[in-house]
C-alpha cells in the first residue's frame, strides 16, 4: 500500500460524491469545513505505508504512546485527517467503508516538535526538504535516510503548509 499526504479541503481531495459526504460530516462535527474548502489541495508525494508504521512505532517507543495520541490516531490502512481545530482524537462514521479518523493538527505539530527535538531533526521547510533530498555518495551511490525519518520529513512539511493555510492535512492510502 502507498500513502500520501494532502493539504486542502475535502472537495479538492476526493471524488465529488465522497467529498460531499466527508465535508458534511466535518461540517456537522466541527462547523468549519466550508472555510477549509477555499484551499486548493497540495499533494506531498507517495511513500510505502511501512514508513508510517515505523514512525508511529518509534515515536511511541521513544516518547511514550500517551505523548503522541494524534500521531497514533490515524492508521495507514484507514487513512484520516489532522484538523486545524482543538479536537481530541475521534472517529466519525461514513456511509462507505471505515470511519473517518480525525486528530488535531495543532496537537500533531506539538508531537512532531518533540520528535524533532528527540531525534535532532529540523522543522523548517528548508531543513525538511533537505532530509527528503537523496544525498549523492560517490562510493556507495544513492543514500537515503531511514523510512521513518523520510515519513517524518514529509509529514512535518505538509503540517507546516496546513498550519500556514489553516486547513486539513489528509493521510490517504492507495492500494498498490
Amino acid at each position: 500500500m502507498a500513502l500520501s499526504f494532502t493539504v486542502g479541503g475535502a472537495r479538492d481531495t476526493f471524488e465529488p460524491r465522497f467529498a460531499a459526504e466527508v465535508a458534511e460530516v466535518l461540517d456537522n462535527a466541527f462547523g468549519a469545513e466550508g472555510e477549509w474548502e477555499r484551499s486548493t489541495a497540495l499533494h506531498y508525494g507517495e511513500q510505502a505505508d511501512w514508513g508510517w508504521a515505523e514512525l508511529q512505532r518509534r515515536a511511541a517507543d521513544e516518547l511514550g504512546p500517551t505523548a503522541v495520541p494524534n500521531l497514533l490516531a490515524v492508521k495507514a490502512e484507514q487513512g484520516g485527517v489532522f484538523l486545524p481545530v482543538q479536537v481530541q482524537t475521534v472517529s466519525l462514521p461514513l456511509s462507505a467503508g471505515s470511519p473517518l479518523n480525525c486528530a488535531s493538527l495543532h496537537g500533531l505539530r506539538h508531537e512532531l516538535a518533540e520528535l524533532a527535538r528527540c531525534w535532532e531533526l529540523p522543522l523548517d521547510d528548508q531543513g525538511l526538504e533537505q532530509l527528503l533530498d537523496v544525498a549523492r555518495d560517490p562510493v556507495d551511490g544513492w543514500v537515503a535516510e531511514a523510512p521513518e525519518i523520510l515519513t517524518f520529513a514529509r509529514l512535518a512539511l505538509a503540517s507546516n503548509e496546513a498550519a500556514r493555510r489553516d486547513c486539513p492535512l489528509w493521510l490517504l492510502g492507495n492500494s498498490d
